[in-house]
């Protein structure tokens, strides 16, 4: 480093970096989260007006991020587009796909091109946990039904694999924050959330799951051991102590696949099955699994029921949803998007191991921060979309905008060099 580049770094640090200014279109993406999780019963049409507004300014800037995340999104739109002349119920094909063009080309495309610092990284988490918090808050005196209840998609299932989204932005922020007091804050957040879970009038087996596997990657990959101990020790504390008689009876028939919804869920992935072996390549079509489920009956599944389960069920699986409906072509794209997303944010978990850095090592730890968070989440969605149709939320395809995000701006702020 040259004298005067030093001398300018000093000056920064005594004087401040000139502040930033976050813009129309990124608080547009925060005001987008409430609309898109919050779901007010009345939206009055602002979703599709920031979808568009924010498409067209997407296409406006002069310099924007393309990751590669954002063309495996465009090929995802693409492999759907081409199974709507195929499948048997058109109608549902074309909204499905419309539906997920505009979450992944007005929302999740433009996103790394507004979220392109740690401040925005952190804004952006901190907008995503008060509008959960306002969900779980709700869900936990509503019998873990959210705002919209199970008509808007936020029964007891859908919330326990948001919350369990949420825990970890709001677990590994505790350790990059400043304040006393916000720290506590997001303890009771993760308090508020884990309430929600519990508060389900139908346990959700699945969201259990899911929240055990945030809480082992949590706790294990804790930048400060006993202080992630600690906070491993409060959120099975709270479980513990407030989860009723009732709620544990329910969780241990988890194993119980021989009745009840999971007995259920078990025939309809075999026709789900049935379906990927039929057409492998583009599935029967993105949304048509519950209109051509009766194809794929079985004659026993038939005398089981006394009816043939068409247009009345869908797939309750994000992996059978993916097969059954787009095939391998979707799955692959999905799959690479994923595994691209995913190598990414170890890299960056990992980069305190045997290196140094160069520039502002309090970015370093932040960035390897919220990089474990939105794997952690991943997580959460993955073993949530074993037991749940996730594939058209916008829960893990926004998770990995995100990703993509972190990864360009830990490329942009952060260099490091080996330790010799």
């Amino acid at each position: 480093m040259t004298q005067r580049a030093r001398f300018v770094e000093t000056a920064q640090r005594l004087v401040g970096a000139p502040r930033e200014k976050f813009g129309f279109f990124f608080y547009l993406l925060l005001i987008y989260l409430f609309f898109e999780y919050g779901r007010p019963s009345r939206p009055m049409g602002i979703p599709m007006l920031i979808s568009s507004v924010s498409l067209g300014g997407w296409f406006l800037r002069t310099e924007k991020r393309w990751t590669p995340q954002i063309t495996g999104f465009l090929a995802f739109v693409v492999v759907m587009a081409v199974g709507i002349p195929l499948a048997a119920n058109g109608y549902a094909a074309f909204w499905e796909t419309y539906g997920m063009a505009v979450t992944l080309l007005t929302i999740c495309a433009p996103l790394p091109s507004l979220v392109t610092s740690v401040r925005r990284i952190k804004l952006w988490s901190y907008a995503f946990l008060a509008v959960v918090l306002y969900v779980g808050g709700w869900a936990a005196f509503n019998g873990g039904y959210g705002p919209s209840a199970a008509s808007g998609g936020q029964d007891e299932n859908y919330i326990a694999a948001m919350m369990g989204m949420a825990i970890p932005f709001a677990y590994f922020a505790i350790f990059i924050a400043k304040r006393r007091v916000i720290k506590v804050l997001l303890a009771l957040f993760i308090v508020v959330f884990l309430a929600a879970i519990i508060a389900g009038q139908n346990v959700s087996r699945g969201g259990f799951v899911g929240l055990c596997s945030v809480f082992v990657y949590c706790v294990l990959r804790s930048p400060r051991k006993w202080l992630g101990l600690g906070l491993g020790a409060l959120m099975a504390f709270v479980v513990l102590a407030f989860a009723g008689s009732a709620y544990w009876a329910d969780i241990s028939t988890i194993t119980d696949t021989s009745e009840g919804t999971a007995d259920m869920r078990l025939e309809v992935w075999a026709c789900g099955l049935r379906m990927f072996a039929a057409h492998p390549v583009l599935g029967v079509g993105p949304g048509n699994f519950r209109w051509v489920i009766s194809d794929y009956e079985s004659a026993e599944q038939f005398a089981k029921y006394g009816r043939d389960l068409g247009g009345s069920i869908i797939a309750h699986s994000l992996f059978i949803e993916l097969l059954a409906e787009l095939g391998i072509a979707g799955a692959t794209v999905l799959g690479v998007v994923l595994w691209r997303t995913l190598r990414d944010l170890v890299r960056i978990t990992r980069s305190g191991v045997g290196v140094s850095t160069v520039m502002d090592r309090g970015k370093a730890t932040e960035l390897r921060a919220y990089a474990d968070a939105v794997v952690a989440s991943i997580l959460a969605c993955l073993v949530n979309g074993v037991f749940l149709s996730l594939l058209y939320y916008s829960y893990i395809w926004i998770l990995m905008a995100v990703g993509s995000a972190i990864t360009a701006v830990y490329r942009d702020n952060v260099v490091t060099q080996r330790i010799t």
